[in-house]
């Protein structure tokens, strides 16, 4: 940052990087939260977890990738463990991508990389990690730290080459997305706020970036159409590739309590009246910024998971399936103690998981 005088330029470092702390914290308590889960009967074989502080889940095809402070655990979707890898996570991440996962630990420089096949190989990144995002084809974008910058960002293509390399001068990175047509979004933070910069993996020159004034945005992730999503804890914003704003929804006096990313052609959001409340609004919203359903549930609810074109709440011991539209498809009562998080997959069933275990149900 250019400052006139030493103590301005400290100043305003601190603030910043207390702006991007709490936004961080933020993301991490959203990921920590549980969401709705499946009711129906049980799969017979539960997967067995290791019963390990700092979980954190990502699907792939119904299969399941968990890391935690112990290490890495993939499973097939019978349940099997396909890999158990030893590992030191201090603060645990994952992402995954059609055929593979990659676990790491953010603020630290530990990136493994596995497929559901049991083969794993470790990514030396450039510095520690901020955040890493896996594309659909196994490609990854890498944050990280760099001396005498504000981060920088490491694309990996499938053999985790590094392809490509972004230094930020001006504003903190926060996190970056590559999109399954090779377009690179990164979010940085900086004294005025936020910035959405995009490029092609072909030029060091910008596409085009999308500026915030006076707000922090927490996450960002593609759409399918080629479209941006940017969140907020007061608005979702919708991008096109070139970082042209093509809608927004606004929470209005509302709070962001959980969203899920996942669904097909849509971002769902689910909102509270108050901070420390369950939410009691449910939203979808189209890559073009269009409300596709809304609703509220008469009890709230608790946690929201997409799939597909459906949207599974739970509100309880209730779980309740939507459409995109949010037209309720069908409810039912099931038992969800001990239950810290379930996830909808594609063709009828969910995934509970608790702390040691995890069970796939019908819907």
């Amino acid at each position: 940052m250019d400052e006139k005088t030493n103590n301005s330029r400290l100043r305003q470092t601190l603030l910043v990087a207390a702006a991007v702390l709490a936004a961080l914290v933020f993301v991490v308590a959203l990921v920590r939260r549980g969401v709705a889960g499946g009711a129906g009967a049980a799969s017979e074989t539960p997967f067995l977890l290791d019963n390990s502080a700092g979980q954190v889940y990502a699907v792939s095809d119904g299969r399941l990738a968990v890391a935690a402070n112990s290490g890495v655990q993939l499973f097939d979707a019978d349940g099997n463990t396909v890999l158990h890898e030893i590992v030191s996570l201090s603060e645990p991440g994952i992402t995954a991508g059609d055929r593979r996962v990659a676990a790491f630990d953010i603020g630290g420089t530990t990136l493994l990389v596995a497929d559901f096949d049991g083969n794993v190989a470790r990514v030396e990144p450039a510095g520690a990690i901020i955040s890493a995002r896996m594309n659909a084809d196994g490609e990854l974008a890498v944050a990280t730290e760099a001396a005498g910058y504000k981060g920088m960002v490491t694309v990996y293509d499938e053999k985790l080459t590094a392809i490509y390399q972004w230094y930020s001068g001006t504003g903190y990175v926060m996190n970056a997305a590559l999109s399954d047509a090779g377009t690179l979004a990164v979010l940085c933070a900086d004294a005025d706020g936020a910035s959405v910069h995009l490029f092609s993996l072909d030029s060091e020159e910008e596409r085009g970036v999308f500026q915030a004034d006076e707000e922090l945005f927490a996450d960002l992730c593609w759409l399918d159409g080629g479209h941006v999503a940017a969140l907020s804890q007061t608005r979702l914003v919708l991008l096109d590739d070139r970082g042209q704003s093509t809608g927004e929804y606004a929470f209005d006096r509302l709070h962001l309590y959980d969203y899920s990313r996942d669904g097909s052609g849509f971002f769902t959001l689910a909102l509270s009246q108050y901070r420390s409340s369950s939410a009691t609004k449910l939203v979808t919203i189209s890559p073009s910024g269009e409300v596709l359903g809304e609703t509220e549930p008469p009890d709230g609810l608790e946690g929201v998971s997409a799939c597909g074109k459906q949207v599974l709440v739970q509100r309880g011991g209730k779980l309740t399936l939507y459409n995109q539209q949010l037209e309720e498809l069908r409810s039912a009562e099931t038992e969800l103690h001990g239950v810290g998080r379930a996830i909808l997959l594609q063709r009828g069933r969910a995934l509970l998981l608790s702390d040691d275990s995890a069970q796939v149900v019908e819907l």
